[in-house]
């Protein structure tokens, strides 16, 4: 009897052990599940923060692109009129230094006129008033021209200069190796930097000599045109 007792007590024993085991074996499978779970749902939300942290920087990209074709736009814009405020200045500036050219040029005219009389004047017998007169004028119309830009070109003697002068004329001449003026026929003049009127000139050109067979077949020297 005794012997029985004590073998339902060990297999108490055993079932209380066995039970306490499968206890915390549930215990400790549960918490792995949760914590399978957990992390699952940590990394999902990971995963989702992480999406979502994609698309807002792709967004930010974007942005980017538009604000720096914006700013290429702003940058275009400032340059343009930047540069139309320049271009205005100085139409502003050239149509004040220049507004008046056609007119100085038509006075020009007058004033060759007055240096022609004043010319003439030297060989013909006039009233010393009516000769006082007319120099007096000229100078007047040559100060009001002159405190307006006008100043002449100064040629003669000097490198013949296609921008300043018009060729009326040409003669040849030893001893130059450049075209040189040497005469005037009608003076020319700058408003201030820019050309009134080229000044009508008699070029200098170098002498040259070549040798050509005439009809009787000696050489001789021609002038070349």
């Amino acid at each position: 009897m005794k012997e029985e007792e004590r073998l339902e007590v060990e297999q108490e024993k055993e079932d209380n052990l066995k039970g306490e085991f499968k206890e915390k074996k549930e215990n400790v499978e549960k918490k792995q599940e949760d914590k399978t779970e957990a992390l699952y749902k940590e990394n999902s939300s990971l995963a989702a923060e992480e999406k979502e942290s994609k698309e807002e920087i792709e967004k930010i990209k974007e942005k980017a692109k538009e604000y720096d074709v914006l700013w290429d736009k702003y940058l275009r814009i400032c340059a343009d009129f930047d540069n139309a405020r320049k271009r205005w200045e100085r139409e502003k500036e050239e149509m004040v230094k220049f507004g008046n050219f056609q007119l100085i040029r038509d006075l020009v005219v007058i004033l060759d006129e007055f240096e022609h009389a004043m010319e003439t004047m030297k060989t013909v017998d006039l009233d010393e008033k009516i000769v006082k007169g007319i120099k007096m004028i000229y100078s007047k119309l040559w100060d009001i021209l002159h405190k307006n830009g006008l100043t002449p070109i100064e040629v003669k003697n000097k490198r013949f200069d296609p921008y300043l002068c018009e060729i009326v004329g040409q003669r040849e001449l030893e001893d130059i190796e450049e075209p040189i003026v040497v005469g005037e026929v009608q003076k020319g003049y700058m408003l201030r930097e820019r050309v009134l009127r080229t000044s009508k000139v008699v070029v200098g050109i170098k002498k040259t000599e070549q040798k050509v067979k005439n009809q009787g077949g000696e050489e001789g020297v021609e002038k070349s045109n």
